[in-house]
């Protein structure tokens, strides 16, 4: 259980929260704030938990560096699998693109959106 203290403000007692990451929370990148969103909206135990806990901004920018390192490696193998040709510009930006959309649903999927 959690061991909190309470300040008293006009007979109400309010939860003293403090966010020790504050710097964190603010240099999250695309995919730490999109789990921050997701967790205010989706999942408000979890969040209030982490918040509680203090492990609210190291969770989001964990996800949000482990999301990255798996965005770059997926669009990697995508890439290998299908052979760009030197020849045809539109075609490797065709296959760039398709890569990164992939990547980008499936890190949104298993990290994000969880």
């Amino acid at each position: 259980m959690f061991e909190l203290t309470y300040t008293e403000i006009d007979g109400l007692l309010y939860p003293d929260i403090q966010i020790d990451d504050d710097e964190l929370l603010n240099d999250l990148g695309e995919y730490g704030e999109l789990r921050l969103k997701y967790l205010h909206g989706h999942k408000l135990q979890l969040y209030s938990e982490l918040l509680v806990t203090g492990k609210l901004a190291r969770h989001c920018a964990e996800i949000d560096i482990i999301a990255f390192e798996r965005f770059e490696c997926i669009c990697v193998e995508y890439i290998k699998e299908h052979l760009l040709s030197m020849d045809d510009f539109w075609q490797r930006v065709q296959i760039c693109t398709q890569a990164a959309d992939i990547a980008d649903e499936i890190v949104k999927s298993e990290l994000i959106y969880t």
